[in-house]
């Protein structure tokens, strides 16, 4: 192994005093006395070591000089105090003139144009001390007047007292090759991101075992990411996914990852700085692949189909209400058929039911037993022919028959009709009906209707429950000034399917049902100039709520 000293002498063959700078002191050697018989002695051991010392650094220049120019590299030697430049052979023939030629050329009128002020800041930087590296790439121009790139790294070797350097040495490199194959490999990558993101994709390359990932900016401007922000593949995917596409995602980038799949295509939404999400299609591949056939790097396009999507939603909604329209019609003209057949049974059992209350009267005392359901049947065939007759107005859009109603009369009418069928399922009502009495501005009948619905749906969400089956009806005024009406069951809450939406006409968990009555119901708040909706809770059951306004003063 070659010690520091000897290294830093070695390669600069046909630099002037290059051996003459070897002193017998620098291997061990003193300097023979005066008049001394043994000087002639020492002289001859003296000349013997520098040529053995010489015959060994021309060994060593050799097999350095020899080194370099298998790996392709010349070094360079700067005299700072004389200004003086070497350069080996290899300078010459990489630019294509005689070594003579290269005495008189300067490395500054040599640079690119375009590369020489960078040059120039990092050579100065390395002579003042503020780098401990000279280290560049940069073009120099030929001898044909083309521009060849190298690259040359060196270090200041010498400083005087105060500092001042004053040699310096290097070594260069063609890298022409490497750096137009680099050159015209982003030239080909700038032209295909060109050619994709004009299409509208956005780009992205994936280093599976590291994660880095590198995203073009079209695809940072789709999430609104800054653009020198450094990110990793967990910051997109998948922290970034729609929790409801999450489990498809994955198994479309997993399915490619096991080579189930030739690529990876998966859309789903990904959330933005803004915390909002965006639909994007993504396709990608994997590139390449170790010897064991593990992905290393994968690469891929995303584009934004949000718009699209928003847009065939709202067509499909379109769609929907088109169809449900379609629906209410045909439902409008079988209410008006049911409801003309249906005038002239009811008639009858009003009429029918009042000729027997008549003959109870005359019976006197032995008919008293009876007389409460007979008189129960009379009322709700009354109250049955109102409903006909409002469900008549209701399809011919007729306008209401308001009055100032007591609210909490019409609640306790409705535990009244449906004490039976409460008593049947086990259900208790629980009242907290407002002190004084609430009164609104409606229709009575049209209001029992839309209680009566909520009631008995209550009941029947109750009726598979185990335990306490509780029904509450609550009046109260509401912030606003408008009176509330909350009704409110111990059941098992609204089904996944009708959460979203349950006024949505023609949509029930019903066997039997048609998915009509809370569809009504709001129609019929809304025309009252109210409203109807779902409170949301935490706990058991469901919670329905209207409001109404109150009588004009």
């Amino acid at each position: 192994m070659r010690s520091p000293g000897k290294m830093s002498m070695l390669g600069w063959r046909g630099l002037p005093g290059l051996h003459s700078c070897i002193r017998p002191s620098l291997f061990g050697l003193r300097a023979p006395r005066r008049g001394c018989d043994a000087g002639r002695g020492l002289q001859v051991e003296r000349e013997r070591g520098e040529s053995t010392v010489s015959a060994n650094l021309s060994e060593d220049e050799e097999r350095w000089r020899l080194a370099l120019e298998v790996a392709g590299e010349g070094v360079w030697d700067w005299d700072l105090h004389s200004g003086q430049m070497y350069r080996s052979p290899l300078w010459s023939e990489i630019l294509g003139y005689a070594p003579e030629e290269t005495a008189s050329l300067k490395w500054g009128v040599l640079l690119h144009p375009d590369d020489r002020e960078e040059a120039q800041r990092k050579l100065s930087a390395c002579l003042s001390g503020e780098s401990s590296d000279f280290v560049a790439e940069f073009r120099l121009c030929c001898k044909n007047g083309d521009y060849r790139w190298m690259a040359s790294r060196a270090r200041v070797v010498a400083r005087d007292e105060s500092g001042r350097p004053g040699r310096m040495i290097g070594v260069y490199q063609d890298i022409h090759e490497a750096r137009s194959l680099s050159d015209a490999l982003q030239a080909s990558e700038r032209l295909w991101q060109f050619a994709l993101e004009g299409h509208g994709d956005a780009l992205w390359d994936w280093t599976l075992e590291s994660g880095e990932i590198n995203v073009s900016q079209t695809f940072r401007a789709i999430i609104g990411l800054p653009a020198d922000r450094p990110l990793r593949g967990n910051d997109i995917w998948p922290s970034r996914l729609h929790p409801d596409d999450v489990r498809t995602t994955v198994a479309a980038f997993s399915a490619h990852l096991a080579g189930v799949r030739p690529i990876t295509e998966a859309e789903f939404r990904l959330r933005t700085e803004e915390g909002a999400y965006r639909w994007v299609a993504l396709r990608g591949k994997i590139m390449e692949r170790d010897r064991n056939g593990k992905p290393l790097r994968m690469i891929g396009t995303v584009r934004d189909v949000h718009d699209h999507y928003l847009s065939a939603e709202r067509e499909m909604r379109q769609q929907q209400e088109l169809a449900r329209a379609a629906r209410l019609i045909h439902v409008g003209e079988m209410a008006s058929a049911l409801a003309h057949e249906l005038n002239q049974p009811l008639t009858a059992l009003r009429n029918f039911s009042a000729v027997a209350l008549r003959r109870l009267d005359e019976l006197g005392a032995v008919g008293e037993c009876i007389r409460g359901p007979l008189q129960l049947i009379a009322e709700q065939a009354l109250r049955a022919g109102e409903i006909v007759h409002r469900v008549r107005g209701f399809v011919r859009r007729d306008g209401l028959l308001t009055a100032p109603i007591a609210i909490n009369g019409v609640v306790t009418d409705i535990v009244r009709f449906m004490e039976f069928e409460a008593r049947a399922h086990a259900v208790q009502w629980q009242l907290a009906l407002a002190e004084p009495p609430l009164w609104v501005q409606g229709d009575q009948v049209q209001l029992e209707q839309v209680l009566s619905n909520l009631a008995k749906n209550a009941i029947d969400a109750m009726s598979e429950v185990e335990g306490e089956r509780l029904l509450r009806i609550e009046t109260r005024e509401g912030a606003d000034g408008m009176v509330e009406v909350v009704v409110s069951d111990s059941g098992g809450g609204l089904a996944e399917t009708v959460r979203e939406d349950p006024f949505a006409p023609f949509v029930t968990t019903k066997p039997d049902g048609v998915g009509l009555g809370l569809a009504i119901c709001r129609t019929i708040i809304e025309n009252h100039g109210g409203r109807m909706w779902v409170e949301r809770s935490t706990r058991l059951g469901t919670t329905f709520c209207l409001s109404l306004p109150p009588p004009a003063e």
